[in-house]
């Protein structure tokens, strides 16, 4: 066998071994990364329950635990998408009540303002040419805004987690009353003691049913100011 086709035939078995130990230690890089995040967020699940005191039945996963430990008072940064359009439509409703007072204020503030009121919606003309320039003016320069984006205070998985704990409606999130910690309720559990210590009759008595029950039907339809 010729030297040099000898010598290749080296050079490819040592870049072949080469290969293997550098896929070799690639993969014993992941374990170990890979360990050593699991390491972090256990450790990190077991002091979030130290902020958490949980009666309830259900199993909250490791996201809905993180995002529970931040706290009632914990605010999600906000989100820049369609920023700009909701500030649009809030200014649109300040120019509507602008229109409103310039066209029916008379200055008398006479004006009661009944129990169950219901929006009317009403879209009066335009107003005179200084409100009409304001509104104009100032929507040009809410078009103007550049809108930068603020990184975000939660990861993907506790945002999916913050949902879906506002849409579960068997269990109670409140404030503990002696300390900072955050307490979590079976629903049926939470209500059950407030409506046996309500129907007790040596202590209370129902009245007035039907106001009562008007009262909710208003309040839940929106016609109570």
């Amino acid at each position: 066998m010729p030297n040099n086709k000898r010598r290749r035939m080296r050079n490819q078995d040592k870049n072949r071994k080469l290969l293997k130990n550098k896929q070799r230690k690639t993969k014993n890089n992941k374990r170990r990364k890979s360990y050593k995040r699991k390491l972090k967020e256990t450790a990190k699940s077991i002091n979030n329950l130290k902020y958490i005191d949980m009666y309830t039945k259900q199993k909250l996963n490791e996201n809905e635990i993180s995002i529970l430990a931040k706290g009632l008072k914990f605010v999600p940064s906000p989100s820049i998408i369609k920023a700009k359009a909701n500030l649009l439509i809030d200014f649109e409703e300040l120019a509507r009540k602008m229109r409103c007072k310039y066209q029916f204020d008379d200055g008398s503030n006479k004006f009661i303002p009944h129990q169950f009121q219901q929006k009317t919606g009403y879209k009066p003309s335009l107003a005179n040419n200084a409100i009409e320039d304001y509104i104009f003016a100032t929507k040009i320069e809410i078009g103007k805004l550049n809108t930068k984006k603020i990184k975000s205070n939660m990861s993907i998985k506790e945002k999916i987690a913050l949902s879906t704990l506002r849409n579960n409606k068997n269990i109670i999130i409140k404030k503990a009353d002696k300390n900072s910690s955050t307490v979590i309720f079976d629903k049926d559990k939470y209500d059950k003691p407030a409506m046996d210590h309500l129907n007790d009759p040596i202590h209370y008595e129902q009245f007035c049913t039907l106001y009562n029950n008007l009262r909710y039907f208003a309040a839940s339809n929106s016609l109570m100011t």
